[in-house]
């Protein structure tokens, strides 16, 4: 099971390098349309996060939550995080 921790950092990390921003505007609340995250760029990051995490990661994780807090919430859920 993957930690919770090290996947918000990895989420963070890869916010900033696909949205080109800072990571000071990463907050656990923040919408991921907000950051300028959007469904082709969801599907990507869900596939690089399935391949980082060798583990499965729907692709609607991310259109289904809208923030960090909520996915990692949702992950918990489903098991694939503790």
């Amino acid at each position: 099971m993957l930690k919770a921790d090290v996947v918000r950092a990895w989420i963070n990390d890869f916010l900033v390098s696909l949205l080109d921003i800072d990571a000071s505007e990463i907050k656990g609340d923040a919408r991921f349309n907000n950051l300028g995250l959007d469904s082709v760029d969801a599907v990507v990051m869900a596939g690089a996060m399935e391949e980082h995490f060798e583990t499965e990661i729907e692709a609607t994780l991310f259109l289904r939550n809208s923030t960090i807090d909520e996915l990692l919430a949702d992950l918990q859920a489903n098991g694939i995080v503790a």
